[in-house]
């Protein structure tokens, strides 16, 4: 969903140090301490606020959130209402940021020390508005990565998430104008991820910060989405369709990349998931390796049907609240 709004992106120069962190978080309760305490210990001279969503949490989410607000070194925002995705919930978070840069983080996440310092010294250093770092499970290993950055252009962005997505949202800053410019969080998608990077990228280029700049629970929760095998790669090849659809002007390089990520992808899981080795999906995997169908579309929505029960359609269970309000919406206009 792209805003059509009246923003105040703080474009000053005495705003190029403020950052809004949005946070999304849905059931996080038992984390969210944890998260704010890596917060109010993170460092750094920069400006911030904090902007959290309670994405209808049942779990008492808001305790904690209370508790901490006087703690952190920033204002503190919450935004409570029912679950609508964590997607749609970084964007309407973004309408409320007054920084110029956004710290993207999942309510179950934490930063390390001074991460968001170093993203920002890389960004005006470089003179970009997008800096992403690495996402890492061991905290003890952080303080003896060096210190290496490399400068990624469009093309080099967009053929690493193409192929895959090594990295979750909790590690972007960008600019809110960059976020605004690429058109944000798909929220059709319950995840942010690999949708976020495509269109970020598209764009225009990234500095990679290869430290760890945020530390996954120890304990995933199967609610995250990459716990979820069968939703979580459905999504990945629906992200690349996305990139198509969203870009027909595309250059052809990544259209071909796409389509042939999208069903090595679809066979390869295949064989793991339904443990099927000759079906339509190898044929149509080796047919990538040959040529480039002019009608490509339809056979990277027909990989789709290896995650979800044989259907193109996405399961009801698994749409996001967002994504039925909006087809609700439609069917009554119709």
């Amino acid at each position: 969903m792209y805003y059509k709004v009246s923003y105040n992106l703080n474009l000053e120069k005495k705003n190029l140090d403020f950052v809004s962190y949005i946070i999304t978080a849905y059931n996080k309760r038992k984390y969210l301490e944890g998260v704010f305490n890596a917060l109010a210990l993170e460092g750094g001279s920069h400006k911030r606020e904090y902007i959290v969503v309670d994405d209808g949490s049942n779990d008492n989410t808001s305790i904690i959130l209370k508790k901490f607000s006087t703690k952190l070194p920033g204002r503190l925002t919450v935004i409570k209402r029912g679950n609508l995705g964590a997607s749609y919930s970084t964007n309407e978070a973004v309408t409320r940021a007054t920084g110029y840069w956004l710290r993207l983080l999942d309510g179950d996440d934490k930063v390390t020390y001074k991460s968001t310092s170093k993203m920002l010294y890389l960004a005006h250093r470089y003179k970009v508005n997008f800096v992403y770092g690495l996402i890492g499970e061991k905290k003890e290993s952080i303080n003896t990565m060096p210190f290496k950055h490399v400068k990624q252009n469009k093309e080099e962005g967009l053929k690493k998430f193409i192929k895959n997505c090594p990295a979750n949202s909790s590690s972007i800053l960008v600019s809110k104008n960059r976020y605004l410019l690429s058109g944000g969080c798909n929220e059709n998608f319950i995840s942010p991820d690999q949708v976020l990077f495509l269109r970020l990228f598209c764009v225009g280029s990234a500095v990679l910060l290869n430290q760890i700049v945020a530390v996954l629970p120890s304990n995933q929760s199967i609610d995250r989405l990459s716990s979820q095998t069968r939703r979580s790669r459905y999504e990945s090849i629906l992200a690349l369709i996305n990139l198509c659809d969203e870009n027909p002007n595309l250059e052809k390089i990544y259209v071909k990349l796409a389509f042939k990520r999208a069903l090595s992808r679809a066979n390869t899981y295949n064989k793991r998931l339904n443990n099927t080795y000759f079906s339509s999906h190898l044929f149509n995997y080796i047919l990538s390796k040959l040529f480039f169908p002019r009608h490509y579309k339809k056979f990277m929505q027909h990989a789709l049907k290896v995650f979800s029960g044989n259907n193109i359609e996405r399961p009801k269970e698994w749409k996001t609240r967002a994504d039925k309000i909006y087809i609700s919406n439609n069917f009554i206009k119709k």
